[in-house]
């Protein structure tokens, strides 16, 4: 994974592309007298979260963390009508939001925005209100509780929970298969709806659960399911990768790599297409990710040396100074330990190079405009003996040459829940109990026909 200071410097101002996005709905928000949500909210509130936020310093928002939930508890089961109390000390005005399926006859996929509630503060800053669970999609959503004070004063505290009820959307891999894999076969998938089979180096397993051939990169370490912090658990259909750091530990966090130690597992020639479907939280410090790799089969567990790393999303937590205070994500291709691409220093008749090797996802101007904390959005990577190419929700988002390791030796993929890295990226998860979940819906895998060996099982 790319360091993320490096990382960080690249990422531009999302400005007002933001605002430009938010067209009224005339939502219908619920006050404290409990009426659930009928109506869509617009998109007006992300801009108000986000405009101009793309440094150190946030343009005229002050973010603070002063949002504490009391119930119920982070990362914690619900189901029917849940009171959800909070108190924000300083704070004088509150909204909740969450994510909603289509309503009925919506003709757009994507779901939408729902205001849940709104209330005026006590002088404690104590507020409550009820979420009606049953309303929204079920299993693992995130509510979303955003609070001001009479000046420049914000936060956003994501509430992590499980809906054991609700509605079934969207869950599960589709029946139908990625346009970016048309014509190709089915080489591997995974929609964690049964027992989990993963092993500290692959061993026994489909997943070696540290990344082969290289460091522990988050600053909460990636372990084992046999760790007394064991991060994995298969809940319902989905992955679960729980970060956390009980006092008196160094804490936990999870990683799964479709290469075993000894050099076997899920691993595919291009032309071939890799996707993820997942949601995980933004606070200080949560780095998800969905990466596919690859090396010289000579050299694949060794940690220096020549590799070709497609960083289908990383994804940057937190609001605020010394966080990234960015909406979108990172879609990055590195070629470590190799001379230049061919195709890195050509320009145009502009002199701009034809090609990036990066780009910053405004996900807020996509397909749905919704966040990957928001909700669940499937992002993938198509490696062809000429392009590699980055979708979001089957949009592409980044295309370039292929690399030359890509496109001639075996590819895998790792998915994480890094908290922080070896850096010292800024990591304050205390309000949320030192926990953060990021959750798994499934994995693909497609081979075209190159007569390359198919995957181990």
């Amino acid at each position: 994974m790319k360091n993320f200071k490096t990382n960080l410097r690249r990422i531009q101002p999302l400005a007002l592309t933001l605002l430009l996005t938010a067209i009224a709905n005339n939502a219908s928000a619920q006050d404290s007298s409990g009426q659930g949500p009928d109506t869509k909210s617009s998109n007006a509130e992300y801009a108000d979260f986000y405009t101009g936020q793309s440094g150190a310093k946030p343009k005229g928002i002050d973010w603070v963390q002063a949002i504490s939930v009391t119930s119920p508890a982070y990362c914690s089961d619900i189901k029917g009508d849940v009171t959800v109390n909070f108190i924000a000390p300083g704070m004088t005005k509150a909204e909740a939001l969450c994510w909603q399926q289509p309503a009925a006859g919506d003709s757009e996929p994507w779901g939408h925005d729902v205001v849940v509630a709104t209330s005026t503060l006590d002088p404690s800053g104590a507020g409550s209100f009820v979420f009606h669970a049953d309303q929204f999609p079920n299993g693992p959503i995130i509510l979303r509780i955003h609070a001001k004070d009479e000046g420049t004063k914000q936060d956003v505290c994501e509430l992590q929970l499980f809906n054991q009820g609700g509605v079934v959307w969207d869950q599960g891999i589709p029946k139908k298969d990625p346009p970016a894999a048309q014509g190709m076969k089915v080489a591997f998938t995974d929609d964690f709806n049964g027992p989990l089979s993963i092993s500290g180096n692959g061993a026994g397993a489909t997943y070696s659960a540290h990344k082969n051939g290289g460091g522990d990169f988050s600053g909460w370490p990636f372990v084992s399911p046999d760790d007394k912090l064991n991060p994995f658990s298969q809940v319902g259909t989905w992955l679960r990768i729980h970060a956390s750091k009980p006092d008196g530990t160094r804490g936990s966090s999870g990683l799964i790599s479709s290469a075993r130690a000894d050099g076997s597992g899920v691993l595919v020639h291009a032309p071939c297409y890799f996707e993820c479907r997942f949601l995980a939280q933004s606070a200080p410090g949560t780095w998800p990710a969905f990466w596919v790799c690859a090396k010289n089969d000579a050299d694949r567990n060794v940690n220096r040396g020549p590799c070709d790393e497609l960083d289908v999303i990383e994804a940057y937590g937190g609001l605020g100074p010394k966080n990234p205070n960015f909406v979108g994500y990172a879609a990055t291709s590195h070629f470590w330990a190799q001379q230049k691409q061919p195709w890195q220093d050509q320009k145009g008749p502009d002199g701009k190079p034809l090609y990036h090797a990066h780009a910053d996802v405004p996900m807020m101007n996509l397909g749905g405009k919704s966040t990957w904390s928001t909700t669940f959005h499937t992002y993938g990577v198509l490696i062809t003996p000429t392009d590699t190419v980055y979708y979001l929700d089957d949009i592409e988002v980044l295309r370039h040459p292929s690399g030359e390791l890509s496109k001639s030796q075996p590819n895998w993929f790792l998915i994480n829940n890094a908290i922080g890295g070896l850096s010292g990226w800024h990591v304050d998860l205390a309000r949320y109990g030192n926990q953060s979940d990021m959750w798994v819906d499934y994995v693909r895998v497609y081979q075209g026909d190159q007569g390359a060996p198919a995957p181990s099982p």
